[in-house]
């Protein structure tokens, strides 16, 4: 099934394209790294704040640039889509991406943990105020699940592939 998936993905418009237009690939890469900076640089001044750095910032204003943040991720799954289509059998065998990708899902249900536990107080802690010990545990998991996505995607083009 994984093989039908990347003969399919690679035979795609979008693979063709990736592979046979010789800038898109470049220019996806300079994309995938502005999300990256918007998703992990809004993330980490939330996180950080959340954690008592910063804390004359009140957090509730912080959470306006959720919205660029979350534009930064789905800039990076366009892009990261495309890098695959590129050439699947070169990524989906590299336990890097494997890794980046598990990562990944584990950083959503981490967010979700935090949308549903922590965020609906969030607004109460003004300029001095400590957040709640949960949403402290959450925010430095977060920050070590968004180091080690940042890290794996970087070991990516030279981890060497596994096997399927």
């Amino acid at each position: 099934m994984l093989q039908t998936f990347m003969t399919w993905l690679q035979a795609s418009w979008y693979g063709q394209v990736m592979r046979d237009v010789p800038w898109v690939f470049p220019t996806f890469e300079g994309l995938h790294f502005v999300g990256m900076s918007l998703l992990f640089g809004i993330i980490a001044l939330i996180d950080l704040r959340v954690l008592g750095f910063a804390k004359g910032l009140p957090l509730g204003p912080l959470h306006r640039l959720l919205p660029l943040a979350i534009g930064g991720f789905v800039l990076n799954v366009i892009t990261g889509i495309g890098f695959v289509a590129s050439d699947p059998q070169s990524y989906l065998v590299v336990p890097a991406f494997r890794l980046k990708m598990l990562l990944i899902v584990i950083a959503g249900a981490n967010a979700i943990w935090f949308w549903i536990s922590a965020l609906p107080k969030a607004h109460d802690w003004g300029a001095g105020v400590d957040a709640s010990g949960t949403a402290k545990v959450i925010s430095l998991i977060s920050l070590v699940l968004w180091v080690g996505i940042i890290a794996a995607g970087r070991f990516i083009a030279f981890a060497g592939t596994g096997t399927l």
